[in-house]
């Protein structure tokens, strides 16, 4: 067991390594065909009278409800009728099966959306719906690794292989150059609506370009939501979308928030979610605990503490967060309101390798749904979060 020195980890919760073998380094991500993603999704049945067209999404750089949203407008339907098993990685080459109600193929063959590819087509009378998801194969190349000798990645791998990998939620929940979806999540739990809009449009980190950080250091300033439509880039479409309801309507935050797609809400309040089961499996790791075979609460209005010393490392990290299991009853915003779950400890996957010259490795590996597979390339790399 290996303590991070990295404070976006710290600031994510994730704290610990459970391997203790040195980092190999390197980088992800160099081109977008380093991470390729293709999803297992549960078998649907075919139809050809079906109202549903079945279709594999090929995507280069796009998150999933961004594709989306192009490829609605392409095809000229509301992008409610279109239905997916579970977002993936924007940064990557991602595969996943979609289903659209009354589009035929022929329309949505003759779409036209930059790096986005449609194949596969099917009728079926069934839709796909988020969950629909058995997991995801992954295709990882890194590049310019420090050290290429197989007998410490294979140390590494072993030790995977006997301790399980902690089950951590990776930086993408949290944000990478902007980690802040657990605070922003954080105020909503805690009632403070204005304060969460307020922090997903004006606070500001190291990692963000000048002009991103510049109009938001400004807002913060003046909260002047005029003078933000004009400072903030295009290319921060949700923060406009919030702005320009907030120009019309200044002290409507509610919403402002509900500007954005439910289920991109939800994610802010999973996201604190998140942030908690990542301090309590810090903990547990930092205390030996046998992480194999173990489940741990993600908070929520109906959850229960686990019994014994792991109950007890639940509480502590609740109480410290100044909260118990009634503040998930999101009053201002019910929608939101988590009732909780549990999410396994740790997880086991076959990891295979190849070296594909000195300066680049590959790695392949499947994940069941709701996985990072970040989560595993920190075990072997070691290296700042920056370079995943």
């Amino acid at each position: 067991m290996l303590q991070t020195n990295h404070p976006l980890e710290e600031t994510v919760g994730i704290r610990y390594f459970i391997t203790d073998t040195p980092g190999i380094g390197g980088r992800l991500k160099q081109e977008y065909a380093d991470f390729q993603v293709s999803e297992v999704g549960v078998e649907k049945q075919a139809d050809p009278e079906g109202d549903y067209t079945h279709f594999t999404l090929e995507k280069t750089n796009w998150d999933t409800i961004r594709a989306i949203s192009a490829l609605s407008r392409a095809v000229g339907v509301s992008r409610k009728r279109f239905g997916f098993a579970g977002t993936k990685d924007k940064r990557a080459v991602t595969r996943q099966r979609m289903a659209v109600w009354n589009v035929p193929p022929a329309r949505l063959e003759s779409a036209r959306v930059k790096d986005i590819r449609l194949y596969d087509f099917t009728q079926s009378s069934e839709r796909i719906l988020v969950g629909d998801l058995i997991g995801n194969t992954f295709e990882i190349t890194v590049r310019e690794p420090q050290i290429v000798d197989k007998t410490v990645i294979e140390a590494c791998r072993d030790q995977i292989h006997l301790k399980g990998i902690p089950n951590y939620f990776g930086y993408q929940r949290f944000g990478v150059q902007r980690p802040n979806t657990h605070v922003v999540g954080r105020k909503i739990v805690e009632g403070d609506i204005e304060g969460a809009v307020m922090s997903y449009l004006a606070d500001y980190y190291p990692g963000e370009r000048d002009d991103a950080r510049d109009a938001r250091r400004s807002l913060k300033e003046t909260g002047d939501f005029k003078q933000a439509l004009t400072d903030f880039p295009k290319r921060l479409g949700y923060e406009r979308t919030m702005l320009d309801h907030l120009y019309k309507n200044p002290s409507d935050f509610a919403g402002a928030l509900r500007r954005f797609h439910k289920k991109l809400r939800q994610l802010l309040v999973h996201g604190y979610q998140s942030y908690l089961f990542n301090l309590t499996l810090s903990q547990m790791i930092d205390e030996e605990f046998e992480i194999s075979g173990v489940d741990i609460p993600l908070f929520g209005y109906a959850s229960r503490f686990t019994e014994a010393r792991q109950g007890e490392i639940e509480r502590d990290v609740l109480e410290s967060a100044g909260l118990d299991f009634h503040s998930f009853k999101i009053a201002s915003m019910p929608e939101l309101s988590p009732r909780g779950g549990y999410r396994t400890a740790s997880l086991e996957t076959e990891i295979s390798y190849e070296t594909m010259d000195e300066n680049t490795l590959k790695f392949k590996f499947f994940l069941p749904k709701g996985n990072y597979a970040t989560m595993i390339m920190r075990e072997f790399m070691k290296t700042d979060p920056v370079n995943y």
